[in-house]
């Protein structure tokens, strides 16, 4: 089963990866304005800040491959509206902004329902390599292959990425109804009738189970510092890249696919890598040389040392972020998943806005390269506020209980496969 979720992921993650370029170029043909243009990203985060309480909500009360049959509906449907509007050429900036809308809002429901559905799918001891699968085809699709397809695709007709964006979405529909319907375990409680009054409470019930856990708390935390450091340092890269190390525009796009080939491999190592330390020392140590790697590219060596440093930064968040993921499932009760993880993502992704206003400012302030400082240091300061909460200790203990815990409804779950 879980295969297929995979699989399903894959095509609607190339299908996102392929809008990240198109999308933006697609608003260039209508309209100059930075400000317009810069409202795309807005209008696909914006659903993230205001309907993700929901979204966790939903995905705990409803059947979860419906919802996530729903969500690609959604964003096939979005597709499907931006390919006819441009090859009728009925295009303007409100209703790209309307669909881009639509699209973020149906991710929000799929990211809360898959996050819940993995660990009903794959055994306790499979978590992690399942999580690896996952983050490791989000990354090829989305930063890998997406982007670059999505610019050759737009160039060659510029309603072709959505097109195949369309398809994307329509084979991810396919693969998941593959997906046996009774996802949900036996020890797992009925979900309650659907009312406003009900998801007002759930969504209550999830935010304060997230305050009650210091240990899910610490882990928001290193996301949302870590999040808004990509976007205070990452964010000005470009600049970083053209005015302190006098890289080209082919150049830039190298640098970026380095960073994403770091992440590529950290995924698929994830395991071994995990295996190999106690999960307190790995988070400390792949935080730290995350921290070390921002701060590095700020001092715009030379290209390849900045490369070597993206690469490497890559690699040690993908490695960090497989693992953290798998901590997380085993911290959050089942039927409890959804909404609780929207919270957390609400706090981690709710932070690039904070970054990035704050990396300007520093840029502004007292150069380029002191948004990739501030952005390392303020990872290194969090790693150690975390280590009394995320100790090897307890964190181990965690693991232990969500072992012998998992054993009992072990015949309930499917291996990887």
């Amino acid at each position: 089963m879980f295969r297929k979720l995979w699989a399903a992921t894959a095509a609607a993650n190339l299908a996102d990866g392929v809008s990240l370029t198109a999308a933006p170029l697609l608003a260039a043909t209508i309209t100059r304005d930075p400000a317009l243009i810069a409202g795309i990203t807005v209008a696909q985060r914006a659903p993230w800040l205001v309907l993700a309480f929901v979204s966790g909500a939903l995905a705990d009360r409803l059947d979860r491959r419906r919802v996530a049959q729903s969500a690609n509906w959604i964003r096939c449907a979005a597709f499907a509206g931006l390919t006819a509007a441009v090859l009728g050429g009925a295009l303007s900036m409100p209703l790209l902004y309307v669909l881009l809308f639509a699209i973020g809002t149906a991710e929000t429901l799929y990211e809360s329902v898959s996050a819940a559905w993995v660990p009903m799918l794959v055994g306790p001891g499979e978590l992690t390599r399942a999580n690896s699968r996952l983050q490791t085809t989000f990354v090829v699709c989305n930063e890998f292959a997406g982007p670059p397809l999505g610019g050759f695709l737009f160039a060659a007709a510029a309603f072709a990425p959505f097109a195949l964006g369309t398809a994307g979405y329509l084979a991810a529909l396919g693969l998941l109804a593959l997906v046996p319907q009774a996802v949900r375990r036996e020890d797992e409680p009925a979900p309650a009738p659907l009312t406003v009054r009900g998801v007002a409470e759930d969504i209550a019930v999830g935010a304060r189970w997230y305050w009650s856990s210091p240990l899910l708390r610490a882990f928001s935390l290193m996301a949302a510092v870590g999040n808004a450091a990509a976007a205070a340092s990452y964010g000005l890269l470009v600049l970083l890249a053209q005015d302190e190390l006098g890289v080209s525009d082919q150049g830039y796009g190298l640098m970026l696919a380095a960073g994403a080939i770091g992440a590529v491999l950290g995924g698929m190592a994830a395991g071994p890598v995990g295996a190999r330390f106690a999960p307190g020392t790995l988070i400390l140590l792949t935080s730290l040389l995350s921290a070390a790697c921002t701060a590095g590219m700020g001092l715009a060596v030379s290209p390849a040392v900045t490369v070597a440093l993206m690469a490497l930064d890559g690699f040690v968040v993908l490695v960090l972020s497989v693992h953290v993921v798998t901590l997380r499932q085993q911290i959050v009760p089942q039927e409890l998943m959804g909404r609780v993880t929207s919270v957390y993502r609400i706090v981690a992704i709710g932070s690039f806005a904070v970054g990035g206003i704050a990396g300007g400012a520093v840029a502004g302030a007292f150069g380029v390269p002191a948004a990739f400082y501030a952005g390392g240091a303020a990872i290194a300061l969090v790693a150690f506020l975390v280590l009394p909460v995320l100790s090897n200790t307890r964190l181990s203990e965690l693991q232990r209980r969500a072992a012998a815990a998992g054993a009992e409804a072990e015949a309930g779950a499917a291996p990887v496969s």
